[in-house]
């Protein structure tokens, strides 16, 4: 009787297992690792020729590196809606003040940098950007009786600061403004904010200062009364 032929390994030993590709298994951890963004490029281009090692049998592995591509693709999905979602509010990113927002003003001007509690402005403004300072002894409109520090943030744009402004402000004019005399004087005034522009708050600039107005400018010497707390903020 004819035996038939065609072994495909020799008698008495167990056929060979392919061997598990290195570059599959690799695939699998940079894939997971994916949260650290750096090994998201790698773990693609990997997993691209673990699929090749492994197509038809060749070497065993197909399932982890395909497991570490669908890893590294939840990862890239997770990074780009994330980046997206930050750089699409530019307002949300907060950081410490820099050189920047801090550039040293013109002659004779200050900018919410280099303003402080006993300044005197020359006109009424809303913001700090660059007001022009006087002598406080001269008439003048503006004085800036305090400061508080503004809670963290979007950029308060509007009147969304008015509330808190007003709490503080209030509660700093009647420490530190000699609210008698201007009565006795007959001094008409108004209780303001400056806050930060939009530049210098998204650089983590948060100092807000409280500041009596003249409308009509007939401020005359200091509206603080004696030893006055000029701390920034102030207590």
């Amino acid at each position: 009787m004819n035996q038939p032929y065609g072994f495909v390994h020799p008698p008495g030993y167990p056929p060979q297992r392919p061997k598990t590709s290195g570059l599959a298994i690799a695939t699998l951890v940079l894939g997971l690792a994916g949260c650290l963004a750096l090994p998201l490029l790698p773990a693609v281009i990997l997993g691209i020729i673990a699929l090749t090692q492994t197509g038809q049998g060749k070497q065993q592995g197909r399932g982890l590196a395909i497991g570490g591509l669908a890893a590294a693709a939840f990862w890239t999905i997770g990074w780009v809606a994330l980046l997206g979602n930050t750089m699409s509010n530019p307002d949300n990113h907060t950081a410490s003040p820099s050189s920047a927002s801090c550039a040293t003003p013109p002659a004779g001007h200050a900018n919410i940098c280099t303003l402080k509690p006993g300044d005197c402005l020359r006109q009424p403004v809303g913001s700090a950007t660059s007001v022009e300072l006087t002598s406080c002894v001269s008439p003048h409109s503006t004085e800036v009786i305090g400061a508080f520090t503004a809670t963290d943030g979007p950029w308060p744009g509007g009147g969304e600061l008015k509330s808190e402004a007003l709490d503080h402000c209030q509660r700093i004019m009647a420490k530190n403004v000699d609210s008698p005399r201007l009565n006795a004087e007959g001094v008409y005034t108004d209780l303001g904010y400056l806050k930060p522009e939009r530049e210098p708050w998204k650089q983590g600039v948060r100092t807000v200062f409280c500041t009596l107005v003249s409308p009509d400018s007939k401020l005359t010497g200091s509206v603080l009364v004696s030893g006055a707390d000029l701390a920034v903020p102030t207590g």
